[in-house]
């Protein structure tokens, strides 16, 4: 959403399409922004809304995840579906010009410069975890529980030494860098140990480690603070705020906690059914939420100092009432208007518009002007 020379990331209409045995699901759905060096953009909202399949869109994962879970399942439609996107990529098609919805990444991505979706795997693997690094949601299956930490931490360095030139008294002191700038106490002598004679929030910092140990561009942590209490939460940010600091690192942050976001990034997307419903700086788009879904996702599950005032406005804390839209049949119009108490036939009918509706300020709604006006 910048125009600022200074871009890193500039992803622009993307789509990312699942096949299931009932048809195509529209996991992220015409979605645009910009990342600048250095920034931090925060995608927030609701689980299933599509957040991590733009990471792995960015990381190049996507297709092949979607392709295995298709062919897995043993759809035969399914298999002639990705046999069509297949020959369209190789006839140099676009969404647009396609007659028929296809699964599969498409739009554009481009990073540093450079158009990942048509760059080949063995190039896309210089670039993933070196110049874009990943951290994993969750523990489970992310570190290896009979490896050394040095070890594990070194991994990528080595991976990506093609011209084989590493010393290995090099590899020793940047992974001993790494682990202390994540705050892993007496990492001189802890580094010979194994993941389960760490602390849950200290094996996440690890994997933070990992992330970092080739000095990235740009980073993205999915839900990197789930299963840990608030302590182990304030720690894990804070060690990602201080690599922020020291490589001048570019993050994109995703998850569901509106307290993770709030602290730790300087834009905010927020995302549901595929769609962003909302972009701009953080403070603007959490103190004064413009689109109907912001709204009621920040009074569904509030921080502990956000419900001191709303309960001072008389206000009431309430879930968002129904579910998430089926992604294979979503509704038409606004993917919200079955749950939001604005609709009218408007929103029902016609996709809204993703528009600026003040400097920085982007919303998806037909109605902004006229909904009465909330702060927190």
């Amino acid at each position: 959403m910048s125009n600022n020379d200074d871009c890193l990331l500039s992803v622009e209409s993307l789509r990312a399409y699942h096949t299931t045995k009932r048809g195509i699901l529209r996991a992220v759905d015409d979605v645009s922004f910009k990342l600048k060096r250095g920034e931090a953009l925060g995608i927030f909202g609701e689980s299933g809304a599509g957040k991590s399949s733009i990471a792995l869109s960015i990381l190049g994962l996507f297709n092949d995840l979607s392709r295995f879970y298709a062919s897995s399942s043993g759809d035969e439609k399914s298999k002639r579906l990705w046999q069509l996107y297949d020959k369209a990529k190789s006839a140099g098609k676009r969404f647009e010009d396609l007659d028929q919805e296809l699964p599969g990444v498409w739009g554009n991505i481009i990073f540093d410069g450079k158009d990942l979706l048509s760059l080949t795997e063995k190039e896309m693997r210089k670039i993933r975890g070196n110049e874009i690094t990943y951290v994993p949601q969750g523990l489970a299956g992310s570190l290896n529980p009979y490896t050394e930490i040095e070890l594990q931490t070194a991994e990528a360095l080595w991976a990506h030494d093609d011209d084989d030139i590493l010393w290995e008294k090099e590899v020793a002191r940047r992974v001993l860098e790494v682990l202390d700038l994540v705050e892993i106490g007496d990492v001189d002598i802890r580094k010979t140990l194994k993941p389960g004679e760490f602390s849950l929030g200290e094996d996440q910092r690890i994997l933070i480690a990992m992330a970092l140990i080739m000095q990235p561009k740009l980073m993205i942590a999915d839900e990197p603070t789930t299963a840990v209490d608030v302590g182990v939460q304030r720690r894990i940010l804070d060690a990602i705020a201080l690599a922020r600091e020291k490589m001048n690192l570019a993050l994109i942050l995703i998850s569901n906690n509106q307290g993770t976001i709030a602290q730790s990034v300087e834009k905010v997307a927020v995302m549901s059914a595929g769609k962003f419903m909302e972009f701009g700086d953080v403070t603007t788009v959490f103190k004064r939420p413009g689109h109907p879904f912001t709204r009621a996702f920040i009074m569904s599950n509030p921080p502990m100092e956000l419900i001191r005032k709303i309960r001072e406005k008389g206000m009431r804390i309430r879930g968002i009432p129904g579910s998430l839209p089926d992604m294979v049949n979503p509704p038409s119009g606004c993917p919200f208007h079955p749950r939001c108490k604005f609709a009218i036939d408007t929103c029902r009918s016609e996709i809204p518009e993703f528009r600026e509706v003040e400097s920085e300020h982007w919303v998806a709604c037909h109605r902004y002007e006229e909904l009465p006006a909330m702060e927190f």
